[in-house]
């Protein structure tokens, strides 16, 4: 299993990923996604609204549990020292979901997380895919 990004589950529409392997996302990745529906107007909304609703049928969502919580304070507290703000980020929370899972985490933006990369397995995505 591979944890989709939020970054890459808005990407539309998602290429480049193998049909043969299985992939899952964060429920965290939903509430990000909900945010973008409602910071939205008009058609745009109604398209970020079908695309979340797409995405809801696609997509295995991990809950957040102790473990998770458990991985984001490893995380976090390994991110801390360089980047204090990007440790509280929701990013961190999705990784703490890779890290709970022992699942490689995919992202478009791996930068942000190559503090804990040795923590984690970050794959890159390209949107050029």
């Amino acid at each position: 299993m591979i944890l989709l990004d939020t970054s890459v589950l808005i990407a539309d529409p998602l290429t480049g990923l193998d049909p043969q392997e299985d992939y899952a996302a964060s429920i965290l990745s939903r509430a990000e996604l909900e945010f973008g529906v409602a910071i939205a107007d008009g058609a745009r909304a109604m398209a970020r609204r079908r695309r979340l609703d797409e995405l809801d049928q696609l997509r295995e969502r991990l809950p957040v549990t102790p473990a998770t919580t458990r991985g984001y304070g490893i995380l976090a507290k390994a991110m801390h020292a360089h980047a204090p703000a990007q440790a509280r980020r929701i990013d961190t929370y999705i990784a703490a979901h890779a890290l709970e899972w022992g699942v490689p985490l995919m992202t478009a933006n791996p930068k942000d997380l190559h503090l804990i990369a040795h923590l984690v397995t970050i794959i890159p995505w390209a949107t050029t895919n």
